[in-house]
């Protein structure tokens, strides 16, 4: 890696330094709120040891973006002349550096993309498997509850605590098919959008392949 490339890695690697969960509560919306715009590329992440980070700096336009109109400046549209001779230089240049970049650049977005995915999911897998350890916690310690009640109070009062602990475990339970189900549909979409990527980056590379044929063809 050469020295720009370093320090260009060490520059991200200081700007992206605020987790999901932070960033969540400096925009006022949810940690799912937060990954839908990470997914629409509205703010760009980067993997460090494991873990997902966002660029505080991105994080505060953003919020601030929300908070005040936006404003548009006056964009130059104006372009400089061409001669028939540079236009063919300069398509002949531009051929050889689109091949080379999409020799890389592809892999390196899907590679990234998928990275993320897979943290995502990776992360919500966790949650699931932690609330099921927690609900196994609760059924053990009401069980030894259910044991010492049985003898010191009515029978009454014992079905009304049992009832509200079978009620407890049927929310417990609930909760945890709902992250389930949310899973499986992550995991759906994840397959689902790194198809349609290739489809699309399938027909980029045929459209750039034919453009400097149609210049060619457009001013002989």
């Amino acid at each position: 890696m050469s020295i720009d490339n370093k320090m260009t890695m060490e520059i991200l690697d200081k700007e992206h330094k605020i987790d999901r969960k932070a960033a969540s509560r400096l925009l006022k919306m949810s940690i799912r709120t937060v990954d839908r715009y990470v997914k629409d590329k509205k703010l760009s992440t980067r993997v460090v040891d494991g873990r997902i980070w966002l660029s505080r700096k991105e994080i505060n336009d953003f919020r601030h973006r929300k908070e005040s109109p936006i404003t548009v400046d006056n964009v130059d549209m104006s372009t400089p002349k061409m001669s028939i001779d540079n236009l063919a230089d300069n398509v002949d240049i531009s051929r050889h550096e689109f091949v080379d970049t999409l020799s890389t650049t592809p892999r390196k977005i899907r590679e990234k993309d998928d990275e993320i995915y897979k943290k995502l999911y990776s992360e919500m897998k966790e949650d699931i498997k932690e609330k099921q350890e927690r609900l196994e916690i609760a059924n053990y310690r009401v069980g030894q509850l259910e044991a010492q009640l049985r003898g010191s109070i009515p029978m009454l009062e014992f079905h009304r605590q049992n009832y509200e602990k079978e009620k407890k475990e049927e929310e417990f339970k609930n909760k945890i098919g709902e992250y389930e189900k949310e899973r499986k549909g992550l995991f759906q979409k994840i397959r689902y959008e790194a198809f349609s990527k290739r489809i699309f980056l399938a027909i980029l590379l045929i459209i750039i392949a034919l453009q400097p044929l149609w210049l060619l063809l457009l001013y002989k």
